[in-house]
């Protein structure tokens, strides 16, 4: 249209015509096909705070579901991506790291270890067999239990730093929810949703198993004191893409809890954000100036790296 024709509408009260839009448009991608066929949503259920291998400081979850590993298995598969790193092959998220220069002594991580275990110990972390197993005897003994959240959507990111507080480009993956269209009644369909988010016992088995190993201070003090991943190394220029669910408070503030009673008990149902802002205070206040938190925005669960 040309101005001289605009001009004539405004003037005649007549709104603007509006351009239509495009619909989103990609090229083909193996991967973005990859994603959309064996993408379905699961839960993420918080499980320890720990110090991991460099003194990085974590919150593990309990384990991925099957649906989960079910495409980690598909991107594997592909042969486009990196060989996948230790670090994705179990959930979990960085919250903090040693400054630049900053090594941990003996002494600091039995006070760091002291300090995990006084969160781990006044919450519980897992799932709901692992809430069955912990307080079916004794539901009287219930600890505040730290919420789960459903990742609805994965995020493929671009970013500038591997700390994830700098990110040139994203494009979200929503997941499709499992529906057992093919079962003929409800309880099998949702006997069958269960099974699909449940998370396998070797998979547990094998979180258990690294978190047990920081337990043993005077052996884990060699892997927590090694160089590696300190400040610079997060936080440097680096252009890397990556297969993430973001870590957000209003993830688990949307998420609707399983139940409120148990066995006639209440039960307190805790923000893991809270926790992670009472803990990394309390690191600081332990250990002033040794270590550098990221920016809550940026916490993320890495499920794949692309590159």
């Amino acid at each position: 249209m040309t101005r001289e024709r605009e001009a004539e509408r405004s003037e005649m009260n007549i709104p603007p015509k509006k351009r239509s839009r495009k619909p989103e448009y990609h090229r083909r991608s193996r991967i973005r096909e990859i994603i959309q066929q064996h993408g379905y949503a699961f839960s993420l259920h918080p499980y320890k705070l720990m110090v991991s291998w460099q003194g990085v400081l974590v919150l593990a979850f309990r384990g991925f579901s099957e649906k989960a590993r079910e495409l980690k298995g598909a991107l594997n598969e592909s042969e486009l991506l990196v060989r996948e790193n230790p670090g994705s092959t179990w959930p979990k998220c960085t919250l903090g790291c040693l400054r630049d220069g900053k090594r941990l002594t003996p002494e600091n991580l039995a006070r760091l270890t002291e300090v995990c275990e006084r969160y781990n110990r006044s919450v519980f972390g897992g799932d709901v067999q692992d809430f069955h197993a912990s307080f079916s005897e004794n539901p009287q003994a219930m600890l505040p239990a730290l919420m789960s959240f459903r990742v609805k959507s994965l995020h493929l990111t671009t970013y500038e730093c591997r700390s994830h507080e700098l990110v040139l480009a994203e494009e979200e993956f929503p997941l499709k929810d499992f529906v057992a269209d093919s079962l003929s009644d409800e309880a099998s369909a949702r006997a069958e949703s269960l099974r699909q988010e449940s998370i396998d016992p070797e998979e547990k088995a094998n979180v258990d198993r690294i978190y047990s190993e920081t337990l043993d201070r005077k052996k884990y003090w060699f892997f927590a004191s090694k160089d590696g991943h300190r400040e610079t190394h997060y936080r440097e220029p680096k252009i890397g893409m990556s297969l993430v669910a973001w870590v957000q408070e209003r993830n688990f503030l949307s998420h609707s809890m399983p139940f409120s009673r148990y066995k006639g008990e209440p039960i307190f149902w805790k923000n893991p954000f809270d926790t992670i802002k009472e803990f990394c205070t309390e690191v600081e206040e332990t250990l002033p100036d040794l270590y550098t938190f990221f920016n809550k925005d940026s916490l993320h669960i890495t499920l794949r790296a692309i590159t």
